[in-house]
């Protein structure tokens, strides 16, 4: 995106950051069409292990089926009752909480519990989802006809090529909540203007005053010099609509959001450590990052009450440091547009 057309691009209408009838529009165009990751693929590792999970307001599950995983809506068929309860677990089959129809992990009905009359299970299996692993982390769609899985990833894969992430082991997971519309969140990740402001322990470590976003298409790669000149040896790698990756020699930082209302946002991270990693070392990154994170969600909860305030008009974007909130806004223009 050119520095001109940054220029000229002002910040989209506080209405589309409060509108019940927009964050309708904006799952089902975004979140339902592109993937989302919801963790470590070994939460999901042995036959029959389940993850429920509620994206964006689609109610999801990814199953082991001896070895093969499977991602459906977790809806029955019959009137809607939800087939496990949220959270992880382990089951031979799916039974509906509601009335008892039962599946198999695939998805095929096989018995309509004292229904009365005959039901064709060819007619009535789950709706599927879709759902891919990558180097140790997993991935959920709500819809199946979403982007191949390889090519949505794009620069994020060349980007960590060299980052042994598969021997990392999962030692935190943590889910946080906001009191902002998801954008807002997505915007603020996406520019490191704020840092000197918002973050006085961040900006102590890196130079914020040469933070850079480098716009690949739908991906950004963030860099920025230490204090001291050095360049950080890890990588700082966001997808749209809400992944973020933070690469390190010794570990990694995963983080997903996506929206669970009109002014609310789930972040959820999983933190990943090469084995032999000293625990100070691990907690002290955790707690770092959480730190950062509760320094996001209030200054994005401050701009969450000025959008809703009805006082709020439409801003400009900085050539310089805000090329990524452009890039969000233009993506989600986008995937509105295609729908």
């Amino acid at each position: 995106m050119s520095s001109d057309t940054i220029r000229r691009r002002t910040v989209t209408d506080a209405t589309a950051y409060v509108d019940p009838a927009r964050y309708e529009d904006e799952r089902r165009a975004v979140f339902a069409r592109e993937w989302t990751s919801v963790g470590a693929a070994s939460r999901v590792a042995a036959p029959g292990t389940y993850l429920s999970v509620w994206v964006a307001g689609f109610p999801l599950v990814v199953v082991n089926d001896g070895g093969t995983l499977r991602a459906h809506q977790n809806i029955c068929r019959h009137r809607s009752g939800p087939l496990v309860d949220d959270g992880s677990g382990s089951c031979g089959r799916f039974v509906c909480r509601y009335h008892g129809w039962a599946y198999a992990l695939d998805g095929t009905l096989t018995s309509a519990r004292d229904f009365g009359e005959e039901v064709d299970p060819a007619d009535f299996s789950l709706t599927s989802a879709s759902v891919a692993t990558w180097r140790g982390l997993l991935f959920v769609a709500g819809d199946p006809t979403v982007p191949d899985f390889e090519e949505w990833l794009g620069p994020v894969a060349r980007h960590s090529a060299n980052f042994p992430m598969e021997s990392f082991e999962v030692t935190h997971r943590s889910s946080h909540d906001l009191a902002a519309n998801w954008k807002v969140y997505a915007e603020n990740y996406q520019e490191g203007y704020h840092i000197p402001l918002v973050h006085p322990g961040l900006n102590r470590q890196i130079d914020s005053s040469r933070y850079e976003v480098v716009v690949n298409g739908p991906a950004t790669v963030h860099r920025a010099p230490t204090r001291d000149g050095a360049v950080t040896d890890g990588a700082w790698l966001w997808r749209f609509p809400g992944l973020a990756l933070n690469l390190y020699p010794s570990g990694l930082c995963l983080e997903s959001y996506w929206p669970t209302g009109p002014t609310s946002t789930r972040v959820e991270y999983t933190f990943c450590f090469a084995p032999g990693t000293p625990a100070d070392e691990a907690e002290g990154s955790v707690t770092s990052s959480v730190a950062i994170l509760d320094e996001d969600r209030a200054i994005c909860e401050s701009v969450q009450r000025n959008l809703a305030s009805g006082l709020a008009r439409p801003g400009i974007l900085s050539p310089r440091h805000e090329a990524g909130v452009a890039q969000v806004q233009a993506l989600v223009d986008d995937a509105l547009a295609r729908a």
